[in-house]
This record gives C-alpha cells, structure tokens and sequence, in this order.
C-alpha cells in the first residue's frame, strides 16, 4: 500500500499496531485493490480494511475509484477504521451498516440497486472500450466522528451505533478499549 502523506502514515501504523495487539496478522495490499490492507485473525476470520486518517476534518470521507466503491456497498466484511490524531484514537465500524447509519435522511436502500447497476456498467464499458474510469464518492457524515465519540462515550448513547461502531481504541503508551458493542461477538 502506498500513502500520500505523513498523517496516512501514523494512521495505517496505528492499525496495523492494533490489529497486531488484537492477535491478527496484517497484510497490506495493493492501492488499486479497493481497500488498504486484510486482518487475519487465527480463528479464520479476516477483515477487508479501509484506513481513513482524520487530523482536523471529520466531517467527510471520499471513496476512491471503481474497486474501492464496489467493495464498500457489496463486500460484507469491509471495515472502515477511523484514525483520529493526534488523539490516537481508533474507531472500528462495519463498512455499509455504518455509512447507511450516516446517510439516515432515507430508509430506502433502492439506491444499491440502482448504484450496482452504475457499477456493472462502469466496469463492462471500461472492458470494451479501455477507458480508465476513476469515480469518487464523497460522503458527508452527518455525525462527525469526534461528536460520535463524544454520544458513545460520553453520553453513553449506543443504540443507533451498535450494529455499526463495533470497537473504540486508544493507544497511549499502550492500547486501551473504550467501547465495544453489545451486537459485536469478539475476534
């Protein structure tokens, strides 16, 4: 995996510290595969990890290119960690359940229908005719990720975040767990 910046850097570090804490082996990949890296855990299990690195803006994340967005709306274990620095915080959440919890202005999930289909035929008309499409997605969150920090941990209020948020880390000299849900059956 390639970063861009010094600020990715601290953040993919600080997941693959935590993961390695947590007892996965870390695998980073290539950019061009949709996701930064995968947690192997020795129970088998294995995360997709998507690592978003937030320094002042947490009000928004982009998904970049073909891969990354098929991946996020129809991989079931793609996983978004949020690094907040220089808190040294971590919050784990479950890709797809976590940006629908964002995007809460509609119940209606017609739009995957109509987003796979955009998928399909991005793909089929990069095949045919060699085009290199590279579509963004920028999501607003309406929750920034520290005001969620702050409604989980400090307000103690779960219940709309507990499918979605799964675990809340913060390493200071050592990793120590702040939150874990309740719908979560622990790696």
């Amino acid at each position: 995996m390639q970063d861009n910046s010094p600020i990715e850097k601290i953040g993919t570090g600080l997941v693959c510290s935590l993961e390695t804490f947590k007892g996965a082996k870390i695998e980073l990949v290539n950019r061009r595969s949709g996701f930064n890296g995968l947690s192997v855990y020795k129970n088998g299990k294995i995360r997709k990890i998507e690592v978003k690195t937030m320094q002042r803006a947490d009000k928004w994340i982009a998904i970049n290119g073909i891969r990354a967005i098929d991946k996020l709306f129809f991989e079931r274990d793609y996983w978004i960690y949020f690094v907040l620095v220089p808190e040294n915080i971590v919050v784990v959440t479950k890709g797809l359940p976590f940006i629908k919890n964002q995007l809460k202005s509609t119940n209606d999930t017609e739009y995957l229908n109509d987003l796979e289909l955009w998928m399909k035929t991005t793909k089929r008309l990069s095949g045919v005719t060699g085009f290199m499409f590279t579509p963004k997605i920028n999501v607003n969150l309406l929750t920034p990720i520290r005001k969620l920090l702050k409604i989980i941990l400090e307000d103690g209020k779960t219940e709309e975040w507990e499918k979605s948020v799964i675990e809340i880390w913060q390493n200071k000299e050592k990793w120590t767990r702040l939150f874990l849900s309740e719908n979560y059956e622990e790696i």
